[in-house]
């Protein structure tokens, strides 16, 4: 009779402990998916929505420049991406070429992948978000982003930046 009360004991200490939760749908982070349509959100408030972008190749060792903006120009390499209230904009600076796969923003030790929202007047040194870049050609780099800085600074989609390079004393589209 002691047998079959521990067995039954053992059981029901099993059973209690056990668990059927699956956590492997759980994200390590609290990012959303990205979205699917062009680059668009809240820049420093204001409504935001990606036209112009370029990533910059340095003639000589230094680091790769970014700049994406709301505001239509005429050329991506050439055009002077001033920033301002009404066409806040994105830069970002990386020492590697960019190159297929995806990277998480951050500021601590040991790492800092950053993005900067300049609103013409202030700088938002944003480290909550993801880049994803899908395609890397000689003239072009194509990704999604999603990054977040507050209540009002947000943007979530896709990207087409040129790839310029100097040609001369001025920048061009790269050619192979």
């Amino acid at each position: 009779m002691a047998y079959i009360f521990l067995t039954i004991c053992g059981v029901l200490i099993i059973g209690a402990c056990s668990s059927t939760e699956d956590d492997s749908s759980t994200s390590s982070t609290s990012m959303p998916d990205y979205e699917t349509t062009t680059l668009s959100g809240k820049i420093a408030g204001v409504s935001w929505t990606f036209d112009t972008g370029r990533v910059v190749v340095p003639s000589s060792g230094s680091t790769y420049s970014y700049s994406l903006t709301s505001d239509n120009l005429s050329n991506a390499c050439s055009s002077t991406y001033t920033g301002s209230s009404s066409h806040p904009k994105i830069i970002a600076s990386r020492s590697e070429a960019p190159s297929v796969g995806e990277e998480e923003l951050c500021f601590s030790s040991g790492c800092s992948k950053t993005l900067t929202f300049y609103d013409g007047s202030m700088n938002y040194i944003i480290t909550t978000g993801k880049i994803k870049i899908d395609t890397v050609t000689t003239t072009e780099v194509t990704g999604k982003m999603y990054a977040k800085y507050g209540s009002d600074h947000e943007i979530n989609g896709t990207f087409t930046l040129s790839r310029c390079c100097l040609s001369g004393s001025n920048y061009t589209l790269c050619s192979e």
